[in-house]
């Protein structure tokens, strides 16, 4: 008998690694493409308010609930339209409920009603799926036998992370198909269980579920809520004609309801048909103004502290949150900052749309309120053919003067709040018009116009000198992007003209930027950018402006320009020199160095290092080195600098992330 055991062990673990390669080659031998496949969907979702309290009405979605009923229940039937299997829309059909106008509560659990099993991510960009080959490393797998035909395959991570998850599946023995998963994670305040029915993969599309259900938790600041999602997908005996959308009605989703309520949800309908009944009792009672006033409060709270936002086919609008102290980040060099988004799109045709994304922040370091308002009229699509007109305000600068002042100065020395620096607000106007020429490059001609104001205009009055400065300057840029997901050159050539526009200053500049984002396997990636721009001109009078080497002061958070800009470098620097040459470098990955620690390793979502290096005049050359992460409630990173081969300086920036994906 020990005679036999080696080969028996042997032979088990050489059938458990057949399984799982079976598994994971699955996608690429089975698998059929789910792009444009649409279905017939059913969805029903329920909200059970566990705790509250006031901190919920600052939550993004979470009005309804902080404010109203404890319990809500949602229905839709309709259509749902794959792009791909983590991407969809669902058009609505039929819906009833008891949330007020059917309003969006948590849309954020729609992206967890899907899973994307066989890809690197089970949902859109986040959450290792074990199903994978490639995060195969990060898990631990265990497999016991059911039948002839199927396996009982667990799973659980090495480390524990956000971004992994664990659970069991059945699976095929044969082909590595799974036919039945449930999984278990944790990720952006939502604790959440996930069961799936992957269907017989013949009548249904092997890669897309035929049902799933999932419970999500969700605690922060004693808030308590249990949210429960199921969706069924195909294989629907109510087909209903195009012409039926988004209609309201509580007995025609009785007739087609492809599976009954459970007492819980019955339970939420019969109290919100008594509750309604009592509200139209009291709102005969009250008079006209108050009515008004207990609508126009509802509008106002719900608009001011969350999201707000419509749709249509054609249309679209979306706010941030007018107050929301989340939207608060700080850096050390640049202060604290607050910012607000807006966008609006509407569509022509399929090819034709016009797109207005402005935003509105202020500074509390330098006291400014900054704005931006592009407005982008796209007429062709497929030639990336489109007009941009914008209207904004830059950052406080200085003129030319500067490069004269610290000409002389030792570099050890220089203390700009010391010098005696000459301050302009800065307010522009820029045109353009881009279009493809081929597959690899695009052309972008058009101009931009600057009006520069003395900040102390008595002071160059008394002195007579002009305390306003007019550009007006064509430009042209060209693009060169040699494939899709590679690198994009770009060259850019600038020339004020004077006497257009009141035009009083001249100056050329020429720039050169090359950027690249390479995404790699396990939601890995690296950044690189590489660039260098200069001025010639032959004016006494100008200002030091680059279009790619300039001050930020109101950062987006981890996903903007983190890894393509410098956090310590004091901001004068910008404008003081007529040339620059710069590399800005960051690795990125969701499980790197401090994920590997315990107790605090698996709250990190994603950890980035960044090396980043520049030469400009005075200073040669300039090194930034850092270390960021980011999780459910921030994004940190740590910088340190060196010029002139000594070190510099210490600093840190900082954004709040709470919700920001909501």
């Amino acid at each position: 008998m020990f005679f036999f055991m080696p080969s028996i062990i042997l032979s088990k673990t050489k059938q458990d690694t057949l399984v799982l390669e079976n598994l994971f080659k699955y996608k690429d031998i089975h698998a059929k493409d789910v792009n444009g496949i649409t279905e017939n969907i059913y969805l029903r979702y329920s909200f059970q308010t566990k705790r509250r309290n006031p901190t919920l009405f600052l939550i993004p979605t979470m009005y309804t609930i902080a404010k109203g009923q404890r319990e809500y229940i949602g229905e839709t039937y309709g259509k749902i339209t794959f792009n791909k299997i983590s991407r969809y829309d669902i058009r609505r059909q039929i819906v009833s409920g008891s949330l007020p106008n059917y309003r969006k509560t948590m849309p954020i659990l729609l992206n967890y009603i899907i899973p994307d099993l066989y890809n690197v991510c089970l949902f859109d960009e986040h959450i290792l799926s074990p199903f994978n080959k490639t995060n195969r490393r990060f898990y631990r797998y265990r497999i016991k036998e059911i039948s002839y035909d199927e396996v009982y395959v667990s799973f659980r991570p090495r480390i524990q992370n956000t971004q992994l998850i664990r659970g069991s599946a059945v699976v095929d023995r044969l082909t590595g198909r799974i036919k039945k998963v449930n999984i278990r994670g944790e990720y952006d305040l939502l604790k959440f269980e996930i069961n799936t029915d992957m269907g017989d993969g013949i009548t249904n599309n092997p890669s897309l579920p035929v049902s799933s259900s999932t419970k999500s938790t969700f605690k922060f600041l004693g808030n308590n809520i249990i949210a429960n999602f199921s969706v069924q997908i195909g294989n629907l005996t109510g087909e209903l004609p195009d012409s039926i959308s988004n209609v309201s009605d509580i007995a025609f989703m009785d007739s087609i309801r492809p599976y009954p309520l459970n007492e819980f949800e019955k339970h939420i309908y019969q109290t919100n048909k008594a509750g309604r009944t009592r509200r139209d009792t009291l709102k005969k009672s009250q008079t006209r103004n108050d009515k008004i006033k207990e609508i126009a409060w509802d509008i106002i709270g719900d608009h001011m502290l969350n999201s707000m936002g419509t749709e249509t086919s054609r249309a679209s609008i979306r706010f941030s949150p007018l107050l929301n102290p989340l939207y608060l980040s700080y850096s050390h060099s640049r202060g604290l900052s607050y910012k607000i988004k807006m966008g609006a799109r509407y569509s022509f045709s399929e090819k034709r749309n016009i797109i207005f994304t402005p935003y509105l922040g202020y500074n509390f370091k330098i006291k400014k309120l900054y704005f931006d308002t592009p407005l982008r009229f796209t007429y062709n699509t497929d030639k990336n053919a489109w007009v941009e007109l914008t209207w904004r305000n830059g950052n406080r600068i200085t003129d030319s003067s500067v490069l004269d002042i610290i000409k002389n100065e030792n570099r050890d020395s220089i203390d700009f709040s010391a010098l005696n620096l000459d301050y302009f607000d800065d307010e522009m106007l820029q045109i353009k018009h881009n279009i493809s020429i081929g597959k690899m490059f695009d052309l972008t001609i058009g101009s931009i116009f600057h009006e520069r104001t003395a900040v102390n205009k008595r002071e160059y009055q008394l002195l007579g000198k002009p305390s306003v400065y007019r550009s007006f300057a064509p430009q042209l840029t060209i693009s060169f992007h040699p494939y899709p997901s590679g690198p994009v050159f770009t060259a850019n050539y600038e020339r004020s003209l004077k006497g257009i526009l009141k035009s009083n200053i001249e100056y050329e500049r020429w720039e050169l930027d090359t950027s690249f984002k390479k995404k790699l396997k396990g939601l890995r990636s690296y950044n690189i950018r590489v660039g260098g721009g200069f001025y010639t001109n032959k004016s006494s009078n100008y200002f030091v402006d680059f279009s790619n080497f300039h001050e930020n002061y109101l950062p987006n958070g981890w996903d903007d320009d983190w890894a393509g800009n410098f956090q310590l470098l004091n901001s004068q620097w910008y404008n003081a020199s007529k040339y620059y040459i710069r590399t800005n470098t960051s690795y990125e990955s969701p499980l790197l160095l401090v994920t590997r620690l315990p107790l605090i390793g698996k709250y990190i979502e994603t950890e980035r290092i960044y090396v980043s290096a520049l030469q400009i005049e005075h200073i040669k050359p300039y090194f930034e080195i850092g270390y960021g992460i980011t999780n459910r409630y921030f994004s940190i990173g740590l910088f340190g600098s060196i010029i002139n081969g000594s070190f510099n300086e210490f600093g840190s920036k900082f954004t709040f992330e709470l919700f920001r994906k909501w």
